[in-house]
């Protein structure tokens, strides 16, 4: 939605550099309320939408024949949450974060609202306290709704991605194979500390308590699906 795309009365892919986009924003209720009134799921203008907000996500495909499919790449809760610490120090642009910069990170994972935030959006359950029947909903998710992939197995990950959408093959005149390329390329995983073993790491830990066991889940899932794309080969 740059350059005034939020206003646009239809449908169309725009390009941002060698991207091309669809003229929606995803990342938030309200632009997935527009682009399902601009029926963004029967247009099939979009190989790919990516967002945290699956249910809201899901109701663009209502009463459309071709669904949807879930697909998301997992890393460590922790690991994630420690690499939002390292974002918010260099980042300028977001008053909603600035109060994590400049501190350190025990103060970090003591101040931080991390609160299993996967399990939430799975369920659908944005606040309040959750349970182990919330963690069983999530794990009922991601078993009949996901494709999983893992950072900690990126580039076997994208090439699953390939095979099972056929990324690798032309469409819309283009190959978009590429999409898994820049995803690798801007794997930065290994830029920074990891704190494992420190006090931070544990208090983060007990924050996303849930998410790590979902995470769990989730690398027994990858293992089990791999004899799903093996009809894809």
């Amino acid at each position: 939605t740059r350059q005034g795309h939020d206003q646009d009365q239809t449908l169309s892919v725009v390009t941002f550099g060698n991207s091309r986009f669809v003229n929606v924003d995803m990342s938030n209720p309200t632009g997935i309320g527009r682009a399902k009134a601009m029926n963004l799921g029967a247009s099939g203008m979009a190989d790919a939408i990516s967002t945290p907000f699956l249910y809201e996500t899901a109701s663009i495909f209502e009463d459309v024949s071709d669904s949807g499919k879930c697909f998301t790449m997992l890393r460590h809760p922790v690991d994630r949450a420690v690499s939002l610490y390292f974002r918010y120090q260099s980042d300028d642009s977001n008053p909603n974060t600035a109060q994590y910069k400049g501190l350190s990170i025990d103060e970090y994972a003591e101040r931080s609202t991390e609160s299993n935030w996967m399990v939430r959006f799975l369920t659908n359950k944005r606040a309040g306290a959750l349970s182990w029947h919330d963690l069983e909903s999530a794990k009922e998710v991601f078993g009949r709704k996901c494709l999983v992939g893992l950072v900690e197995k990126a580039e076997e990950s994208i090439r699953r991605y390939e095979r099972f959408f056929g990324w690798g093959d032309s469409i819309n005149g283009e190959n978009d194979a590429c999409a898994g390329e820049r995803f690798l390329k801007s794997d930065k995983r290994n830029q920074h500390d990891s704190f494992e073993g420190t006090n931070a790491w544990e208090v983060l830990r007990k924050k996303n308590e849930y998410d790590v066991l979902l995470y769990d889940y989730a690398k027994h899932l990858y293992t089990q699906q791999a004899a799903l794309y093996e009809s894809f080969n």
